[in-house]
């Protein structure tokens, strides 16, 4: 989990409420992705069910097996040891509706209910309709509770997502309260919701005057998801893996866009949803998720009495996937992508991928042993598709699509380059062919096995602070399917099983290979280029089919269009009832969670700090070096100093054999760079690398040799592997900037506030690419070697250092101990005291241009940090303003996927949108929030500001991972004392400290402030604001 500082850092601030999820070809080291705030889960993969022979102690159940509880028939109930949690399976008796119930001792708990709905055409109509489900029911009939929930409540986490074939509404909290009151919303929600056209015209699609108050106007298209989907697809790995999935599985539903094609959402109606919502939205078509520290039986109450009682048992097998039918022949397709100006040169902006339909996803263990040997496959440079496919450095690496997905009723294995030339096509598909044959032939090396297959035993004990929704999204696509989600659980025994098969059998992975990748005519060759035209050609069948819609009006239609925008812009605007849906009080949140106890001592004339947790059999180490008195030049290169040093090897192994000693043994060894203000005076700030590992306390001496010796011994004298790994993250680097545009925005408007800002966004902004790409076509590669090793010699220097241990209170001694000698060994130097002070701009605006059908905007302003006393009424101020102004007007009025504002620890407080159709006319509604807030001065109430509170305390009271308890204080310095005092100052805000704080930050043009937007070229831009842009292209 990510610190609560760092949260607050960081622009998470919940703007999708409905998140469209495609199936993601991802391998098992990147399974985490999908919960981007979050630490790494507890991983938990698909395998078979299988009979192990066990001792049966007695235990004593909640519930009992055939036994009635609510209209719930107790089916099955299991102990997973693995997890120490018990299964409870239950099934409505008049419905059929299946629950699933995990009860483990965890405070964090989760609820979700899920439906199948399998999309038969690219209109969206799943995801178009989970936005509006979530806009008022029949007990809630108030617009878009889901969005007044965030802040009336403190969940760790609520959303709506919508899969390649179901839809899903999970939540969680630490509040049984507040636990009890989302619960009902959600199934008000799903179960009766009023589905409003007006609703549909927002959420879905509408045609409108582009100036609503004058007919005359141009007609447009507009509507939330339509503008989601639009800047979903401008990010190229979206376009790929999506006519992957559509190509894979090409004969039944997965050929659909189940989240919407932009040109062909506007075919949907709203009678198609509703009739949609009858069918799939029945309760014997969906399936309840609970998990944790709560009474099971007031939910069956509350679903029979409410929702259930007065429905009958349908079959719902309307809704079920059929297997793919299996090609005789392999296929290959060819499709065009948006020219990424960010990305590499046009020459090598393509891409090539092929896929291998696998086994069914209800195979369990077939599922499980494909899901490992893909990880043998193609994790790290051991496995023989990098040693074939990335060492050759022909490509920018890995795309986004690689590794093995049971996301979807058939799962497939991907392996595909990004950023190759189009002549590398031939080399790839032949490279390809020989790295299977040779596997199945010579089979892999044991210890590169057994690294694996370490690295998932010790993801069973790394205990994660949200476990029961890592659980749940690993288990949603499997449960969609009819599968055994229980014994998916049992991964020790689908372990052994496999142990014992390869003991028994030597050749039993290349049996695997031979069947599934070398017999395997369902085979898809996917490639894909960059068009120039791509853009062009998507605005000119976007301005026919509106051409086409328009000349279809006669006046009456037309004049219909006009009210219908007049009616909707006046339902948006008005006052909303929110008196009807519940809300915490402050009894509810008054107290502070509980945390161990931190120790500060000092080892070997290291600080270091010290917890006792309970930690599972797991030692967390984390180190943290000063590097302030680096130069410029270096500090820019340490991002890059950091993603390579553990893939070099050391003076000792070569790199094949660190990297198997390292995941035989630990976690992983990783280095992170950070960048932190002084929270108390903002005056200064350091720069420091920070070293993150963990191991099981039998491994703990290996944890502090491996470290030892790479940071004595490591080493940048191959040249061609630097260059390839370089090469890589650049590659890598450039990903992604359309899909998380609203984080590179704000960095890019700080970055126009002071030089710490302007630092940051080179160390990892949009500034950052451009800089790595200029460093390496200036720069040989000896010369870049020497400035890497250089920087090492400076980094790892004992007198620069502090270190962290979490770990269990029987095992710390010992770990101190082995943390004692490894000091010891530790190169010393001169001590670095060099701070950095901070220097302010003066106001200034930027543009960086991007080749993409929406924008990104952001302001930055400096205002207090984090330990000044006005830092919490501004972080109040942040999430009034975020839920009162900006939501209703830049998202619900004028389309944008998401908006709101922010205030950093460092006291930069932001405005953003995100998936923004419109540019000035955004950066106007952020101008204007003072003005706002003055003409609706009587929305500052006891309750709004009380709910603006609860938004912060979701961030706050966030939970946290055993190993990751006290990292405030252990990169911040703030301590659990200052976060209590902080914590308190937010309770204690008022109506008058709000007042107060307009006045004196937002009154006046703030001196230092900077404004940016990431989208298509605007030649109006100066004209339309008002002021001078710099110009990024």
């Amino acid at each position: 989990m990510l610190s609560r500082l760092k949260l607050l850092r960081s622009a998470n601030p919940q703007i999708l409420r409905a998140q469209f999820l495609t199936s993601t070809f991802k391998s098992v080291s990147t399974l985490d992705k999908m919960t981007e705030t979050k630490a790494k889960e507890a991983k938990l993969f698909s395998h078979n069910k299988v009979t192990f022979p066990r001792v049966i102690h007695q235990r004593e159940y909640k519930y009992t097996e055939g036994k009635v509880y609510h209209g719930f028939r107790c089916e099955r109930v299991d102990h997973i040891s693995d997890f120490e949690l018990t299964s409870y399976t239950l099934r409505h008796e008049g419905t059929g509706m299946e629950l699933w119930h995990i009860d483990r001792s965890d405070a964090n708990k989760v609820f979700s209910i899920s439906f199948r709905t399998t999309p038969f055409d690219s209109t969206g109509l799943p995801h178009i309709l989970e936005h509006l489900v979530l806009c008022g029911s029949k007990r809630y009939p108030v617009r878009d509770p889901f969005f007044k929930m965030l802040n009336r409540s403190v969940a760790t986490f609520m959303n709506a997502m919508t899969g390649p074939d179901y839809t899903i509404y999970p939540f969680s909290t630490m509040n049984e309260i507040d636990y009890r009151n989302l619960q009902h919303i959600y199934l008000d929600a799903v179960f009766r919701p009023n589905l409003k056209y007006l609703d549909f015209l927002q959420e879905g699609w509408r045609l409108e005057n582009k100036d609503i108050h004058d007919r005359d106007t141009q007609i447009v298209i507009k509507g939330v998801v339509y503008n989601e989907m639009k800047g979903a697809f401008a990010e190229n790995a979206q376009v790929f893996g999506q006519n992957l999935l559509n190509n894979i599985l090409p004969d039944h539903t997965y050929k659909h866009v189940s989240g919407g094609n932009p040109l062909e959402i506007p075919k949907l109606t709203h009678t198609d949803l509703v009739d949609f919502h009858r069918k799939y939205y029945h309760p014997s078509n969906s399936r309840v998720f609970s998990y944790g520290l709560l009474d099971l039986s007031k939910t069956l109450a509350i679903l029979d009495k409410d929702y259930l009682s007065d429905q009958r048992c349908i079959d719902s097998s309307y809704s079920l996937i059929p297997p793919q039918e299996r090609w005789i022949q392999p296929r290959n397709v060819h499709i065009s992508s948006r020219l990424d100006n960010m990305g590499a040169t046009i020459n090598r902006q393509n891409q090539i991928a092929i896929a291998l339909l696998m086994c069914d996803a209800t195979n369990i263990q077939e599922s499980f042993e494909l899901h490992v040997l893909s990880e043998i496959l193609i994790r790290g440079p051991n496995s023989v598709f990098y040693k074939n496919l990335i060492e050759p450095n022909f490509s920018g690496g890995y795309n986004q699509s690689t590794g093995y997905s049971s996301d979807t009723k058939d799962t497939a294995f991907v392996v595909g380059l990004q950023d190759l030339r189009v002549e590398d096509f031939t080399k790839f598909i032949e490279l390809f062919d020989k790295t299977i044959f040779k596997a199945m032939n010579d089979g892999f090396e044991s210890q590169h096995v057994e690294s694996v297959l370490h690295n998932l035993e010790l993801s069973l004990k790394h205990q994660s602070p949200f476990f029961g929704n890592t659980l749940l999204f690993n288990s949603t696509a499997l449960w969609n399917y009819e599968g055994d989600v229980v014994s998916n659980l049992r991964v020790t025994e689908m372990i052994s099983r496999l142990r014992e098969s390869l003991s028994h059998k030597k050749t039993y992975f290349q049996d695997k290979i031979k069947q599934y990748f070398v017999n395997n005519n369902h085979r898809l060759t996917l490639t894909m280029s960059a068009d120039e035209l791509y853009e062009e050609n998507f605005k000119q069948a976007e301005f026919e089919l509106l051409n086409q819609k328009v000349k279809s009006l006669d006046k009456k239609k037309l004049k219909k269009i006009h009210e219908n925008g007049l009616i909707l812009d006046a339902f948006q605007k008005a006052k909303p009832n929110t008196e009807v849906l519940p809300c915490l009080s402050i009894n509810d949140v008054s107290k502070p969670p509980k945390l161990p106890k931190i120790l500060i001592q000092s080892i070997q004339n290291v600080q270091t700090q010290i917890c006792k947790v309970s930690t599972n059999d797991i030692t967390y180490f984390k180190c943290l070096f000063n590097i302030t008195d680096l130069s410029q030049e270096e500090t820019l290169l340490v991002p890059l100093f950091c993603s390579v040093i553990s893939a070099l090897g050391t003076g000792k192994y070569n790199y094949r054999e660190f990297d198997t000693l390292v995941f035989s043994k630990t976690g992983g060894i990783d280095f992170k760079l950070n960048l932190i203000e002084n929270v108390e005076d903002a005056k200064s700030y350091g720069l420091s690398v920070m070293m993150s590992s963990h191991a099981l306390d039998k491994n703990v001496p290996d944890m502090f040799g491996l470290c030892q010796e790479l940071f004595h011994n490591f080493k940048f004298d191959d040249s061609e592997r630097v260059k390839m790994l370089i090469e890589n993250y650049i590659s890598n680097i450039s990903v992604g900037v359309a899909s998380s545009g609203h984080l590179y925005a704000m960095l890019g408007a700080t970055a126009l506030v002071s030089n710490a800002g302007k630092l940051k966004s080179l160390l990892s902004g949009v500034d950052h690419i451009e800089f790595m790409k200029n460093f390496v076509q200036q720069t040989n590669m000896l010369e870049i070697c020497d400035k890497l090793r250089s920087i090492g010699t400076k980094i790892f220097n004992k007198n620069n250092m502090r270190g962290a241990i979490n770990s269990t209170e029987s095992y710390l001694p010992s770990a101190i101990n082995h943390y004692r000698n490894f000091l010891q060994a530790l190169p010393e130097f001169k001590k670095t005291n060099k701070i950095s002070m901070i220097n302010f701009y003066s106001p200034s605006c930027q543009q960086y241009v991007m080749n993409i059908p929406v924008n990104y905007c952001a302001k930055a302003f400096f205002t207090v940090p984090y330990m000044h006393q006005d830092h919490p009424s501004l972080r109040v101020l942040a999430k009034f303003v975020s839920t009162k102004y900006l939501l209703p007007l830049v998202r619900e009025q004028n389309g944008a996927y998401g908006a709101g504002a922010k205030i950093s620890s460092d006291g930069i407080f932001s405005f953003y949108s995100y998936r923004d159709p419109h540019s000035t006319k955004t950066l106007d509604a952020f101008e204007k929030t003072y003005e706002w807030l003055r003409s609706e001065r009587q929305m500052i109430d006891p309750q709004s500001i009380f709910e603006a509170k609860l938004g912060v305390l979701q961030q706050l009271d966030s939970p946290i991972a055993p190993g990751n308890i006290g990292v405030d204080n252990f990169i911040y310095e703030v301590s659990q004392e200052n976060f209590e005092k902080y914590r308190s100052g937010i309770l204690s805000v008022t109506i008058d400290d709000l007042l107060d704080t307009i006045e004196k930050y937002f009154r006046k043009p703030p001196n230092h402030y900077g404004k940016c937007i990431l989208g298509p070229a605007n030649k109006q831009l100066e004209l339309e604001t008002s002021q001078k842009w710099k110009i990024i292209n």
